[in-house]
C-alpha cells in the first residue's frame, strides 16, 4: 500500500504540466479551447467506448458507478504523444509533434475483499472513492500571417495562444447487488492567454501594436452515473464453481449543465519602434467578470464480457452545446456533439497464468464524433480507428497493467481546416488489496 501511496502522491508534483500545452491547434482559439476527454486507458484503445464497463481491478474514470464494483485499489497514470499534419483552406501546411501527461487517477474500494473472505460472506453492498487530475481543455498555437500593400509595404501579424483548463475530480460509487450508482464532482481551474503582435516591417519609423488578453477560469461540474450488471449464466455458475461469468452490462452517464466563471485582464498598447517605449494604451481591462455555460451531456452504452476471453462495447454520446453561451469576447459558433463508438478485446488465455503473449488483452475499436465547433452550418468532424494491448504483470502482493495504444484519425471543419494525425497512448495501472484490511491476531 505504501508503494501505491508514494507513486501516486509523488506524481502529483507533475500536475503543473497539464497547463503546459505544447500541441499546435489553430482551432483551440475558438470556444473554450480543445476539449480533452478524460477516459480510462483501455477506453482509448476500443474506439473511446466503455461507459458501461466495470471491473474488480480498475474503475471507469467516466462513470463513477463503476467504483461500487471495484474490489482492489487502483492507481493509474497516463501519457500521450501525437503527430499531426494540419492543412488550411489556402493549402498552408504545418507538421507537429506533441506530448503531455494525460491523467492521474486513484480509485479506492471502501470494503476490502480479504475481509470478505475472512468473514466468509459476500457483501451485497459496496462503496468506492476516487480522486483524479486531468486536462479539461487546452489552447496552443503559434503562427504568423504576412501581407503587403503599396502604401504600407510588408505587414505581419503574429498570433500566440497558450494554456488551458484543468479538472480535479472527486468520485463516489455505491453498489447494491448488480446495480451501481455514482457521482463525479469536478473542480475546474486554469488560465488561457491570447497574444497578437501587429507590425509594419518596411516602415522603420512606424509603431507596433501589442495585444495581450488573459483569462482565468474556475467552476464546478457534476456527472451522475448508473450501471446495471446482468449475469447471463448465473444458473450454470451455481452448479459449476469453476465456470466463468457471461456478463451483459448497461451504463449511463449524465453531465449536469453548469457554468465557468471567467476573469479577464487585457492590455492592448502601441509601441514606437525607434524608442521601444509605449506611446499609447489602446485598451486596459482589469478583472472583468463573465461566465460561460457547460452543456448537458448524455452518454449511454452496453458491454458484453464472454468469460474474460473476449468483450464487446458500444457507446452513443450527445452534448447540447447549441444551447450554451460563451464568455465575454470568446470566438466561434457552437453546435451539438453526437458520437458513436464501438470496440472490443480478446485474450487468448483467460486464466492469466499462461505465456505472456497469451495473457495480454488485444484491443480494437472505431469511432465517429462531431465537434462542438461549426463553420457555415457544418460541424467539426472527427473519425478514426484505435488499437492496442493491455499487458498484465503479477508481483508478490500487487498486480499491474501496462496499456499501450494507438489511434489513427482525421479531423475536418468544412473546407476551413483538415488534420490527419497519429496518436500514441501509454498508461500504467498498479493494484493493491491491503487498503482497509482488518488486521487479525491470535
Amino acid at each position: 500500500m505504501r508503494y501505491i501511496s508514494l507513486c501516486f502522491f509523488s506524481v502529483l508534483i507533475l500536475s503543473k504540466t497539464f497547463a503546459q500545452n505544447i500541441e499546435f491547434s489553430p482551432l483551440s482559439r475558438f470556444g473554450i479551447g480543445d476539449l480533452t476527454r478524460n477516459e480510462s486507458p483501455f477506453s482509448s484503445q476500443i474506439g473511446h467506448a466503455g461507459i458501461a464497463y466495470s471491473s474488480e481491478e480498475d474503475f471507469n474514470f467516466i462513470n463513477a458507478a463503476s467504483l461500487g464494483f471495484l474490489k482492489i485499489t487502483d492507481a493509474e497514470i497516463g501519457f500521450n504523444g501525437k503527430y499531426k499534419d494540419v492543412q488550411d483552406y489556402k493549402n498552408h501546411r504545418a507538421y507537429d509533434w506533441s506530448g503531455n501527461l494525460n491523467h492521474i487517477q486513484l480509485g479506492i474500494p471502501l470494503r476490502n475483499t480479504i475481509n470478505e473472505l475472512l468473514d466468509r460472506k459476500e457483501y451485497k453492498r459496496s462503496y468506492g472513492l476516487s480522486f483524479g487530475l486531468s486536462p479539461y481543455t487546452s489552447t496552443g498555437y503559434h503562427y504568423v500571417v504576412s501581407d503587403s500593400s503599396v502604401s504600407l509595404g510588408k505587414t505581419s501579424r503574429t498570433l500566440d495562444g497558450s494554456g488551458g483548463i484543468n479538472k480535479f475530480t472527486l468520485g463516489f460509487g455505491y453498489r447494491y447487488k448488480n446495480l451501481g450508482v455514482g457521482i463525479n464532482l469536478g473542480y475546474l481551474f486554469g488560465n488561457t492567454r491570447f497574444e497578437q503582435v501587429y507590425s509594419f516591417d518596411d516602415l522603420t519609423e512606424s509603431a507596433t501594436n501589442y495585444l495581450d488578453d488573459q483569462y482565468h477560469a474556475t467552476g464546478v461540474n457534476a456527472g451522475l452515473g448508473f450501471l446495471y450488471k446482468k449475469v447471463l449464466n448465473a444458473a450454470q455458475m451455481k452448479k459449476e464453481k469453476s465456470a466463468r461469468e457471461k456478463v451483459l452490462q448497461f451504463g449511463l452517464q449524465v453531465g449536469v449543465p453548469s457554468k465557468l466563471n471567467y476573469k479577464n485582464n487585457s492590455l492592448h498598447r502601441t509601441k514606437l519602434n525607434l524608442t521601444s517605449s509605449d506611446i499609447d494604451t489602446i485598451l486596459l481591462i482589469t478583472d472583468q467578470k463573465s461566465t460561460a455555460d457547460l452543456p448537458l451531456t448524455i452518454q449511454a452504452g452496453v458491454y458484453y464480457n464472454h468469460k474474460e476471453k473476449s468483450a464487446l462495447f458500444g457507446d452513443v454520446l450527445f452534448e447540447n452545446w447549441d444551447a450554451v453561451d460563451l464568455y465575454e469576447n470568446a470566438k466561434g459558433t457552437l453546435a451539438n456533439v453526437i458520437g458513436l463508438s464501438i470496440g472490443g478485446w480478446i485474450r487468448p488465455d483467460a486464466t492469466g497464468y499462461g505465456k505472456f503473449l497469451k495473457r495480454n488483452q488485444y484491443r480494437l475499436g472505431a469511432f465517429y464524433r462531431s465537434g462542438y465547433l461549426s463553420n457555415n452550418d457544418k460541424n467539426l468532424n472527427n473519425i478514426g480507428i484505435t488499437f492496442g494491448v493491455g499487458m498484465p504483470f503479477v508481483f508478490q502482493r500487487q498486480t499491474a497493467m501496462v496499456h499501450l495504444g494507438f489511434e489513427i484519425g482525421k479531423t475536418t471543419l468544412d473546407q476551413f481546416i483538415k488534420e490527419n494525425y497519429f496518436k500514441i497512448n501509454l498508461g500504467f495501472r498498479l493494484n493493491d488489496n491491503e487498503w482497509f484490511l482488518k488486521r487479525r491476531y491470535n
